[in-house]
């Protein structure tokens, strides 16, 4: 991950893994949108019946989904935030950037950890 997260506040005083999350949440946040939520939202804002309650309805739906599957994504992160090397927390400190290799292994991580909840 070259870029560095938006509106990103240097050397904050965090512990590691709170940075990695707030630094790896906007490429999660994709990832945690599910194409259907879309569809959703679009069938949900038809204007049929009362205005504004299906699509309210659709945007809570969709909103929850997103928010849970997000949160399977805190652990993972907690967990490859540590194996960052010195080097990589003092540029994910300053400038917000996480190594290439980072969000494949959270990926790697979640797998696991969803098939541990099972």
């Amino acid at each position: 991950m070259a870029t560095p997260a938006p509106r990103w506040i240097p050397n904050q005083h965090l512990t590691t893994s709170r940075l990695a999350w707030l630094a790896a949440r906007p490429v999660l946040l994709k990832r945690s949108r599910p194409w259907w939520t879309t569809l959703l939202r679009i069938l949900g804002s038809s204007g049929r019946g009362r205005s504004g309650v299906g699509s309210a309805m659709a945007r809570d739906l969709s909103s929850e989904v997103v928010d849970d599957r997000l949160a399977t994504y805190s652990v993972p992160v907690d967990r490859v935030s540590e194996r960052l090397s010195p080097t990589e927390v003092a540029t994910l400190r300053e400038h917000g950037t996480l190594p290439d290799w980072f969000l494949d292994a959270v990926e790697e991580e979640r797998k696991k950890f969803l098939r541990s909840l099972r």
